[in-house]
């Protein structure tokens, strides 16, 4: 069966730039075309003194007005210079495991199915501790199902993580096997944000390094996938222009045959490009008008 699938774009692309709600709603929707948004933290600020409903109305009506549906909710750069739940210290855990909790209260109230994204980083100190390790690693796992609990009062389906590129970091298949969980009883999925261009782990080889293998192994336990366009050398974010696509080693094609093998049922693919903060502002738009033309290519051919 050849999954559901779902375009949209993550709003990272709006931090610093856009950051009102109706500035990005309405470039999404009238100069993109899109109708489904991954809303990025850095845009929220949870720590705020204002009720978060106060802010999560501001998007939510911005995204009423202009057909948009928020898929999920997912932490953005801002967090990502963050150790969150594998910091060495036990009282930044605690904080951490707070902070994510608000983050599944703001998917709630702005009608998502799920929240999450960077979830922890060891420090070396304790990345080079096998048994400081291993411990903090069982803390994560642990502190995962607990948000998964929390998420299902909320009415999400799952709490979302990521592969990332870095080893001191949920990094590898069997990183993430250890972490994902299925949704049972009172708690919602633990459940993988798939990104393409994080397979350019140091000291990985093989299957480890293909996003293709990624996706036929772990496409149907992974309901969003981000999109980037990059090479097999780093993380880059970059959109998927014709001079990038030339560049890069990301194939909707591939992608796409690689999720239908999965055995997934619905996949968002949400757009995750990261533009450098001094790039010309016409032309960031003018990048993602040609990413989001592009996939849709990609897609129409399936049908």
């Amino acid at each position: 069966m050849t999954p559901r699938y779902l375009l949209g774009i993550n709003t990272c692309f709006a931090v610093k730039r856009w950051p009102e709600p109706e500035r990005w709603a309405a470039i999404v929707a009238g100069e993109l075309g899109l109708d489904l948004v991954q809303h990025s933290l850095d845009l929220v600020d949870l720590d705020a003194d204002a009720p978060l409903e106060t802010q999560a109305a501001a998007v939510a009506d911005a995204c009423a007005r202009h057909g948009i549906r928020v898929h999920s909710v997912f932490t953005g750069l801002g967090a990502y210079g963050r150790n969150l739940l594998l910091d060495p210290d036990a009282a930044n855990r605690e904080r951490a495991r707070a902070w994510l909790g608000r983050a599944l209260r703001l998917a709630a109230l702005l009608g998502a199915r799920s929240a999450g994204g960077h979830v922890g980083a060891f420090s070396v100190t304790d990345w080079e501790d096998a048994g400081r390790r291993d411990r903090l690693w069982q803390g994560l796992r642990d502190d995962l199902r607990e948000l998964a609990g929390a998420a299902a009062e909320l009415g999400l389906d799952a709490v979302l993580f990521e592969n990332m590129a870095a080893r001191r970091e949920p990094a590898t298949m069997a990183d993430v096997e250890s972490l994902l969980a299925p949704a049972g009883g009172s708690r919602a999925a633990v459940a993988l944000c798939l990104d393409v261009g994080h397979h350019c782990v140091p000291g990985t080889a093989g299957d480890e390094r293909d996003p293709y293998a990624w996706l036929r192994r772990f496409g149907a336990r992974a309901p969003v996938v981000h999109l980037q366009q990059t090479d097999a050398d780093a993380d880059h974010h970059w959109p998927f222009t014709a001079e990038l696509n030339a560049l890069g080693r990301i194939d909707a094609d591939r992608v796409l045959d690689a999720l239908d093998a999965s055995g997934a049922e619905e996949v968002a693919l949400v757009l995750e490009v990261i533009p450098a903060f001094e790039a010309d502002d016409d032309g960031v738009v003018e990048g993602l008008v040609e990413s989001v033309a592009h996939w849709r290519r990609a897609l129409a051919r399936r049908t």
